[in-house]
């Protein structure tokens, strides 16, 4: 099956790597899955610096952020069942597709790419 998506730039963190060798220190950008997007994604080899966005709300505030994403059952899950966190790196997009993505937000998304143990 084929999706579209689109690309985001990585903006790292300036004294050094902290994401534990996380997909954010190994590409220039990330591909985030968007219906109306430019870039063809074959779901039955993802490459690796696909990820999703994820939106939590805790009390009355809505939190996005940037993982490593694979597709279980048609559903976008976190890669391998891992448990990730921020490494110090952050993505952003100057395309209005990556706005609507994040609520209309404009700004840079905190990537939690970085995997204990």
């Amino acid at each position: 099956m084929k999706i579209k998506g689109i690309g985001v730039d990585i903006y790292r963190f300036p004294l050094g790597d902290c994401t534990r060798n996380g997909v954010s220190s190994r590409f220039r950008e990330l591909i985030l899955p968007c219906e109306d997007g430019y870039i063809d994604i074959d779901t039955d080899n993802l490459p690796e610096n696909f990820c999703y966005v994820r939106l939590r709300v805790i009390g009355d505030k809505e939190i996005y952020d940037i993982r490593p994403a694979e597709i279980k059952d048609g559903e976008l899950v976190d890669r391998g069942g891992k448990w990730y966190m921020m490494g110090g790196n952050f993505a952003y997009s100057s395309d209005s597709r990556f706005s609507k993505m994040v609520g209309g937000m404009y700004g840079a998304i905190a990537i939690h790419d970085r995997v204990e143990g």
